[in-house]
């Protein structure tokens, strides 16, 4: 297959991640007890960086140390998300390709317009998002390595035995000193497989949530202009033709986006109920080491809440333009009893497509505001507890 048509393949890009972590099944696979068994695998991988960060956690609070905690809340809370939204995926894997094929699947409706160059645009932007991913964990942990000499000099000054150089601080098990050669080196390599299939996997997760936003909507456009165009002709047969057709369409629509909401609503709820940490976490974070690497980390976490905040709102926005569609049509040189019919239309079309965020309210512009002005209260907390 060519690159441009590898391009043009719905999901491409993200499913290409996804298998790479073993998220996904591979091409051609169906789902079997060898998918979950590699999943299983790539979760005990990732333990070692979270266990110890967990531990490091402790025991800070245990002994009361003199070291900053926003890094260790922070990761902690968005390891516990993603993992959550991976297992999500993996354990409901079958109908979120159902989701997928129904999405790309020919239907007498027929492609919508500019299909294969949002397609496109759309693999770009999730090769674009990953290179960001890999690339910022390799600049963070290159300036957390850069940062060594003064963390040794924190240790000796305060009578700390921090790991320096890692990603994240971490416990040193059975008094290993990991300040050392080869023992920091051989857990900055463990960090980084963990953040880049653990973090970098959650990203491309929250990317597809964006992915599929926007196929649904372009069917919703495709609806509009058949709606503005539907009574153009002057035979009755055909308005009834072209109605019947469009009424089926948006029932169509209606079933994707349920069944959308239906498999996101839970990966987003549980991301939605810890992203106000995370970001609060990071934005301390900086303010108390000036880790330009922090920054790095709160970027992507922003764009990837708003990038999932906004395939909500695009939906929701999309859905309430179906009676505008069909008020700019030539209704009214139809019979009354069509006028009964496109009626019953605009009713249905007053209640919005919504995609939720379980428990916890509907994904949109509205709902991303809120949850950085939550950020900003938990960011006012942890400036003064960490």
């Amino acid at each position: 297959m060519s690159k441009m048509k590898a391009d043009e393949k719905f999901l491409n890009h993200s499913l290409k991640q996804l298998r790479i972590r073993q998220f996904w099944t591979q091409k051609g696979h169906s789902v079997s007890f060898a998918f979950y068994f590699r999943y299983f695998l790539v979760v005990i991988v990732g333990t070692p960086f979270w266990v110890g960060l967990l531990v490091h956690f402790i025991t800070v609070i245990r002994d009361d140390l003199d070291v900053s905690l926003s890094g260790d809340v922070s990761v902690l809370t968005s390891v516990i998300g993603l993992h959550f939204m991976s297992f999500t995926i993996v354990w409901k894997h079958k109908y979120i390709s159902d989701l997928f094929n129904a999405l790309t699947a020919p239907t007498e409706f027929g492609k919508p317009d500019n299909f294969e160059k949002t397609v496109r645009r759309l693999n770009l932007y999730s090769k674009s998002y990953a290179c960001y991913c890999v690339s910022g964990t390799f600049t963070y942990a290159l300036l957390r390595y850069q940062a060594i000499p003064q963390c040794m000099r924190d240790n000796e000054e305060k009578g700390l035995h921090e790991v320096c150089g890692t990603i994240t601080p971490s416990w040193s098990p059975l008094g290993i000193n990991f300040n050392r050669f080869p023992n920091r080196q051989l857990l900055l390599i463990v960090q980084l497989i963990s953040v880049l299939i653990i973090i970098c996997g959650g990203t491309a997760i929250s990317f597809t949530t964006f992915e599929l936003a926007t196929v649904i909507v372009l069917k919703m456009k495709h609806l509009h202009r058949l709606l503005r165009h539907a009574f153009d002709d002057t035979k009755e047969v055909i308005w009834w033709k072209n109605l019947d057709h469009c009424i089926k369409y948006h029932r169509h629509i209606i079933k994707l986006q349920e069944l959308f909401d239906m498999q996101y609503k839970f990966p987003n709820g549980s991301y939605v109920l810890l992203v106000g940490i995370v970001i609060a976490g990071l934005a301390n974070q900086y303010m108390k080491e000036k880790n330009f690497g922090a920054i790095i980390h709160l970027g992507g976490w922003v764009f990837s809440f708003f990038i999932c905040c906004h395939a909500g709102q695009i939906l929701l926005t999309e859905s309430m333009l179906i009676p505008n569609a069909i008020y700019n049509s030539k209704w009214y040189k139809l019979p009354v009893d069509f006028q009964k019919i496109v009626l019953m239309i605009i009713t249905r079309s007053q209640k919005p497509m919504e995609l939720h965020a379980a428990p916890i309210g509907v994904m949109s512009h509205e709902f991303f505001i809120t949850l950085v002005k939550t950020s900003t209260s938990y960011f006012a907390l942890l400036s003064q507890t960490t």
